[in-house]
């Protein structure tokens, strides 16, 4: 095995360093400060099941009518794991923007 191979096997995928971190370790962050790790957010508001032949004939200005509500509180995830529920809000930093407004935490440390 070549010294690249080994040392890609070595550094953990962003989903691996997420996983250590919810689950109590460091993240393999060593000395640095576990809470300065940059972790990316998952907000989703919705899903619908279609088929196929649906999906094929999708087009530009297809509508896709999800399983939701507009009102109803969306999923918050870090990796794979739902961490929160929050509401859609507009953004306090982007005036053109959408935000969300936690309700509700439900995965952090468990």
């Amino acid at each position: 095995m070549s010294d690249e191979n080994q040392l890609a096997e070595a550094v953990p995928s962003d989903d691996e360093i997420v996983a250590d971190v919810l689950n109590g370790g460091d993240g393999g962050a060593g000395n640095r400060n576990i809470l300065e790790l940059p972790v990316r957010i998952v907000v989703s508001i919705g899903s619908a099941k279609i088929t196929v032949q649906q999906l094929l004939e999708m087009t530009k200005d297809t509508v896709v009518d999800l399983e939701q509500l507009v009102d109803d509180p969306v999923d918050i995830y870090v990796g794979d794991r739902l961490i929160a529920k929050g509401e859609l809000v507009e953004a306090t930093n982007n005036e053109n923007g959408i935000g969300v407004k936690l309700l509700e935490i439900v995965g952090i440390g468990n």
